[in-house]
């Protein structure tokens, strides 16, 4: 239990620490949306993006913590 808390808080540092470094290199406003012609349609602050770690995180414990120890039968 000890080892996967640790494991998922990891994955949650280097998930963020990726994004702030990603930050620093983008301009003020970023397109979060196009539309079908290909262009964008809406922006948002740059630090939108740490907030939209969260989504892929979740992804990550649902889909891999999340999983149980069944048995095939």
């Amino acid at each position: 239990m000890k080892n996967r808390l640790i494991k998922d808080i990891l994955v949650l540092l280097v998930m963020l620490a990726i994004i702030v470094v990603i930050c620093r290199f983008l301009p003020e406003k970023v397109p979060i949306h196009f539309n079908a012609k290909g262009e964008a349609d809406m922006f948002a602050n740059k630090y939108y993006l740490l907030f939209a770690t969260v989504i892929p995180y979740s992804a990550y414990w649902k889909f891999i913590r999340g999983r149980k120890n069944k048995k095939v039968k």
